[in-house]
């Protein structure tokens, strides 16, 4: 068993068969052989920690006993997050089983558990069919993909370089970029998975937000400096001090936004199609003639799926794909983002604000929920 993840409890098990009434009675290791189609040894080992029982072994004795499969692992210290592994165990499934659920490969799939490393080539609905399969919030399965120790890992190294990086906003009358070339530039690319032009475009991008940050801090410095009077000095002092803390932040902060973001992008196709979507004044696709075209039907859905379109009915009665308060809003947050990974597909702004408005009657989606009017994913 890997170490770090869900152990099988023997003496739980052992409780529970000598403690728990099933049918009206505390079961033998012979009865619960049969339930199990198994042999009776095969139980001892298990009570007896000489033989680990199979995801699928724990979750039939679970239902025996009318608990929860997580109640058979061990308890974990408080504070700890499960780790993806920790919760494929607890819903009784092999690596396997779970990757066909997700439609993935095996080595695929491992690289998902044991180094918290989504494929390039997905649209971000993996996540949300992992939380799908498992039952479980999307919040949980991202949680487990963020503490995974390998992604805590790549977060402090990209950090690492990235507080080598930012010190080029530092220089004075001197374009703070770096170029792709370069080998610290390559570095971070490497732990981010991605070409380095694309890596440079979003390092650039947040690097002209840090020297952002650090002229605000010049200026608060000097407020400060000129404050009339104590009250005005103390507000002034806190401000320098929030900008100070944000500035400390940055590189961990970026880090952990850069690595999200590209974990869990659309594809270009997709943000094609959002941006069409909003340009289009009103005007919206019809949703049966969209879905069923092979060519863009799949991205359509995973855009569907994820809660960025839904569906509605226009003046005509025509089911028509709009986008929704949370997709639209996502949009606008990830825009500069998007242009970096995506730098042919323009999304101007002008466009986003005048949507936002527009959209503001809608309710305002999570990702995990299901969109409205919307047909299961196929």
């Amino acid at each position: 068993m890997t170490r770090g993840t869900a152990k099988f409890d023997a003496s739980i098990l052992r409780q529970l068969r000598t403690s728990k009434e099933v049918g009206g009675r505390l079961l033998s290791a012979a009865d619960l052989a049969a339930l199990l189609k198994t042999s009776k040894a095969r139980v001892l080992a298990y009570e007896q920690e000489k033989s680990v029982p199979e995801p699928g072994r724990v979750r039939e004795m679970a239902n025996i006993f009318q608990v929860p499969a997580r109640e058979l692992y061990q308890a974990r210290p408080a504070g700890h997050v499960d780790q993806i592994r920790d919760l494929r165990c607890y819903a009784g499934l092999t690596s396997a089983e779970f990757a066909q659920l997700i439609g993935l490969s095996r080595t695929t799939y491992r690289d998902i558990e044991n180094r918290a490393v989504l494929p390039t080539h997905d649209d971000g609905t993996l996540p949300l069919k992992m939380a799908t399969a498992l039952r479980l919030p999307l919040g949980m399965i991202r949680r487990a993909l963020d503490h995974h120790p390998a992604a805590v890992r790549r977060r402090a190294i990209v950090t690492a370089h990235l507080v080598e990086v930012f010190q080029l906003a530092k220089v004075t009358h001197r374009p703070a970029l770096i170029d792709p070339d370069e080998e610290l530039l390559i570095r971070i690319a490497e732990q981010l998975r991605r070409p380095a032009s694309v890596v440079c475009r979003l390092v650039n991008h947040d690097l002209g937000r840090y020297r952002d940050l650090l002229r605000r801090h010049e200026i608060a410095q000097v407020n400060v400096a000129y404050a009339q009077g104590s009250r005005e000095a103390r507000v002034r002092t806190k401000e320098l001090e929030e900008l100070r803390a944000n500035i400390d932040r940055h590189p961990g902060a970026v880090a952990a936004a850069q690595l999200r973001f590209l974990a869990e992008a659309m594809s270009a196709q997709q943000w094609r199609m959002m941006v069409d979507l909003l340009q289009r004044s009103g005007r919206t696709y019809d949703f049966g003639t969209t879905l069923n075209d092979p060519n863009v039907g799949h991205a359509w859905n995973g855009l569907l799926v994820r809660g960025f379109v839904a569906v509605e009915r226009d003046p005509n009665s025509v089911l028509a794909l709009t986008v929704t308060h949370y997709g639209l809003g996502l949009c606008r947050t990830q825009r500069p983002y998007y242009a970096c990974l995506y730098p042919r597909i323009t999304a101007p702004y002008a466009v986003l604000r005048q949507s936002f408005s527009r959209s503001a009657r809608l309710a305002r989606r999570s990702p995990g929920d299901p969109p409205l009017n919307a047909p299961p994913p196929p």
